[in-house]
């Protein structure tokens, strides 16, 4: 696929969602565009929300959207640039770039030095908004939240040639990082299958290397490990320009959620840099690849370095520059660091992007002493999702509309795959797969924990951030995969799918709704409705779960009284938030707590279009029979698969070590046997043997 024919596509879809949904074809492009970039790590948890304003001396205040970056300490402004012209592609100028961002600057120092409420009427949501950012930059840099801004300006024009630098002076006395998003840079980012990747030397950053050794791993590693020493203030400098993009993925996750700069990072800082080198533990790197200086004693060159433990180090010691702490100067501070290079010069495979995932994964997991780093931290590489892939591979949904065809809920096990799979078609078979896989049943991890957490009732944690969500949705689903793994079959996925269906088409109803307010709060509505709707089911009944899977869609009953149920949540929430915002109370326990005891009647209607728990429970049990069943069959063909001589080799290697009683260590020499005689293993047999594996591995033995 080229450029024009994505370009083409995109502003179709846009325009498609806006004349389906009721809404603008802009809107439908901030939604895509801040969604695309929660895909790719840049934004987390972002805000909708167009302000646009003249304030003192006519200036203009304006922007689309906003977040926060917890692990960053930043505030991030949103602004978007869309043009609606079907036939011609505008160009975003130098000038365009400086006035959208002008304009959200305006809004910020309004917030700090002035007063928006002067500026617009008493009910605007944009005057909580403005005390919410003035309360966190606060009046000094001592106990701000706000170390930095990061400016986002979103346009489908395409960039001007005459654009070579969009660096910004410092801004309230700290740094400022402007990112300019075009179709083009979504379609660059889409096709190489990756976040975009940070790429540097050191004397880029005034350091003419970092002094490093290399350890003898004995070559039976696909990577190489190094120890360093790198001067704190080339490690500061680089986390002055790129923030949290050096930040592993779930370890940003996890530090936003958990992580708080540390006191005595900070004191040793100010007081005692010579010392830091001792008192403190160091950093961990992964990086892809690196460049060495000609004596090759410094690395002066990094591809893609990623921080995985050290986070709050690093951070501390770019917040001392900002705030002037390092009051004997950095030139003496230097900190230890443990390095793992990948080797990897090209863009990674998916089976390199699964080493990288696993080796960052145990490295922050055995690095980490200050929060321990569960697994539910690193869901995104946790089996189930490959288990769910699958599924949705092979559970076609049925055909509706007058479809002669059946479709794909095509579940994304890594990101922008949907995008990916097109990109070597032909337009036929691009349009082909796209009847087949719609666009609008791709299923994203983070959708899906949305969804399921709001089925699960758990409303407050759905509207915090997509990544607390995700991390408190992984604990649920572990459990469910460590002790009833045959429960992720066909009927769990079905279930999956309706849960969607549900979420996105109440989201439809409640912006079409006369009383719903242009700019209103559908990302709390929806999930407070829809679980609030679960706690009133009578014991003993259940939604129609078929039904909504045959007709791919809700039915009548469901879809009238979800929006009875949505009026009295919004009327509830405004109630709650009492003239603040309602994205920050709907997100505690407090508030659901108090929206479960509302009272609320559930119509004859609906109650009577409820089945018995036992019909569903009834499907449930069978698809649980057959997954246990293909899931034994799965496990004879796997063990079978790896060959007579390799339970052999094992057998052997047991055997010398003594590690097994002589019953374990027979079992293992009888699988080979009957795989000798091309037969599979019996499922009592293979459940053993996994067992005796684990037995050994638990004494030591690795597996070839």
């Amino acid at each position: 696929m080229e450029i024009e024919e994505f370009r083409q596509q995109f502003i179709d879809e846009l325009r498609f969602n806006a004349e389906h949904e009721g809404t603008e074809p802009e809107t439908q492009f901030i939604n895509k565009a801040l969604d695309d970039l929660e895909q790719m790590g840049e934004l987390n948890d972002p805000m909708p929300m167009s302000v646009e304003m003249k304030g003192r001396r006519g200036r203009i205040m304006a922007f689309d959207a906003y977040a926060y970056d917890e692990a960053d300490s930043a505030l991030i402004m949103i602004a978007s640039d869309f043009v609606n012209e079907r036939d011609k592609v505008s160009t975003l100028t130098n000038g365009r770039i400086d006035d959208l961002y002008n304009h959200m600057k305006n809004f910020i120092d309004e917030c700090v030095n002035g007063d928006v409420a002067d500026y617009c009427d008493e009910s605007d949501p944009a005057i909580n908004v403005a005390r919410e950012f003035k309360k966190k930059i606060g009046k000094g840099m001592i106990s701000t939240e706000i170390m930095r801004f990061k400016f986002f300006i979103l346009s489908n024009s395409v960039l001007s040639k005459q654009v070579k630098n969009v660096t910004k002076e410092d801004f309230l006395e700290r740094p400022v990082e402007l990112n300019v998003w075009t179709v083009e840079r979504f379609f660059q980012t889409f096709a190489s299958n990756a976040s975009e990747i940070i790429e540097f030397d050191t004397a880029d950053f005034d350091c003419p290397g970092i002094q490093c050794i290399k350890a003898d791993l004995g070559g039976q590693t696909h990577y190489d490990a190094y120890l360093g020493i790198v001067p704190g203030k080339f490690l500061a400098d680089i986390y002055l320009k790129y923030g949290s993009k050096l930040l592993q993925g779930n370890v940003r996750a996890f530090l936003s959620v958990r992580g708080k700069v540390n006191k005595g990072i900070r004191e040793t800082i100010m007081n005692h840099p010579s010392n830091f080198f001792t008192y403190n533990n160091g950093i961990a790197i992964v990086a892809r690849s690196v460049g060495f200086s000609p004596d090759g004693n410094r690395i002066i060159h990094f591809v893609d370095p990623q921080i995985i433990n050290g986070g709050q180090t690093t951070a501390s010691l770019a917040n001392a520059i900002i705030r002037k702490e390092d009051k004997n100067g950095m030139d003496t501070l230097f900190v230890p660091m443990k390095l793992t290079v990948l080797n990897v010069e090209n863009e990674m495979s998916e089976e390199q992007l699964e080493q990288y995932n696993d080796i960052t994964k145990t490295i922050s997991k055995c690095a980490n002493s200050q929060n321990v780093v569960s697994d539910a931290d690193f869901f995104s590489n946790h089996p189930f999702h490959v288990l769910m892939e699958k599924l949705s591979r092979k559970v076609m949904a049925p055909p509706i509309a007058g479809n002669p065809y059946q479709t794909i809920w095509f579940y994304e096990r890594s990101r922008g795959k949907w995008e990916q799979e097109q990109m070597k078609l032909t337009v036929a078979q691009r349009k082909t797969f796209c009847e087949k896989n719609p666009k609008n049943q791709v299923i994203k991890k983070e959708k899906l924990a949305k969804c399921l957490n709001t089925l699960y009732m758990n409303p407050h944690q759905v509207c915090q951030s997509s990544a607390i969500n995700f991390s408190r949705f992984a604990e649920v689903i572990e459990k469910m995969y460590d002790e009833s793994r045959e429960s992720i079959n066909e009927e769990f996925f079905k279930k999956c799918v309706c849960s969607v269906i549900m979420f996105d088409q109440l989201d439809t109803l409640i912006n079409k709704a006369e009383w719903y307010p242009k700019g209103g709060n559908k990302a709390q509505i929806v999930p407070y409705t829809i679980s609030k709707l679960m706690t009133l089911i009578p014991k003993g009944r259940d939604l129609d779960w078929k039904t909504i899977w045959q007709k791919q869609s809700l039915y009548p009953a469901l879809a009238d009284e979800l929006m009875r149920l949505a009026l009295k949540t919004h009327n509830f929430l405004i109630e709650q938030a009492n003239g603040g915002l309602v994205r920050t109370i709907s997100r505690t326990q407090g508030v659901w707590a108090n929206f479960k005891s509302y009272k609320f009647d559930l119509s004859d209607k609906f109650l009577a279009s409820l089945i018995s728990i036992e019909e569903t429970k009834s499907d449930e049990a069978v698809a649980k029979r057959e997954h246990k069943f293909n899931a034994k069959i799965e496990a004879s063909v796997e063990i079978f698969k790896l060959g007579a001589r390799y339970w052999m080799d094992v057998y052997n290697a047991l055997n010398k070590e003594q590690l097994l009683p002589y019953g374990d260590l027979d079992l293992i020499k009888n699988v080979a046997s009957v795989i000798s005689r091309n037969s599979l293993p019996s499922d009592a047999q293979c459940k053993r043997l996994i067992k005796v594996i684990s037995k050994a591995e638990d004494k030591g033995y690795v597996m070839p």
